[in-house]
């Protein structure tokens, strides 16, 4: 168990950009993160695979349907990140290629504030499927974006340290 640790932890959240300087100048033993490359000087393992949902109202009438197309948020107020964040421009360019009128509700940054708009009736947002639905609100998987997997990071020689081979081995998925 963490708590048990001897050890504190420190929570640092940011960019996947970001992440990768932290990890590299050895601010963080280990970073977390969304990876559009991979970075061939630094080691890397996959966490998990999430979609991507909709987060709608529970009264919304796409709140109803198993699944949602790019397509059926035609005319939909979003929720969305500010336009340099990499979900932002996957979002525009899916958006775009699918040939989708949406607009922005509201540009926030991170999840939390993401879908706590999307709660106080906003907009819709887009966000990776471990984001939990709060009461409330509904999550839709939808169909034509693609997966997003995240990554842990950390440099080749951090699992000498017995301290992050330890954490690293609690968070990784186990093996089946």
């Amino acid at each position: 168990m963490l708590a048990e640790e001897p050890t504190r932890l420190r929570l640092i959240n940011c960019d996947h950009r970001q992440m990768l300087a932290t990890v590299r100048t050895g601010q963080a033993h280990l970073g977390v993160g969304v990876l559009d490359v991979l970075p061939d000087d630094l080691t890397t393992v996959e966490l998990a695979t999430f979609p991507q949902v909709l987060l709608v109202p529970e009264d919304h009438r796409l709140a109803r349907r198993g699944s949602v197309a790019l397509s059926d948020l035609a005319g939909a107020s979003l929720v969305v990140p500010p336009q340099h964040r990499p979900h932002r421009v996957l979002l525009e360019q899916a958006m775009r290629a699918a040939g989708v009128d949406w607009t922005v509700a509201v540009e926030a940054e991170g999840w939390p504030l993401i879908t706590h708009f999307v709660t106080l009736g906003v907009g819709l947002a887009i966000v990776n499927g471990c984001v939990p639905a709060p009461p409330g609100l509904v999550a839709r998987p939808v169909t034509d974006l693609p997966s997003v997997t995240y990554h842990v990071v950390h440099q080749p020689a951090a699992l000498s340290d017995p301290r992050i081979a330890g954490l690293l081995d609690r968070i990784r998925p186990r093996a089946h």
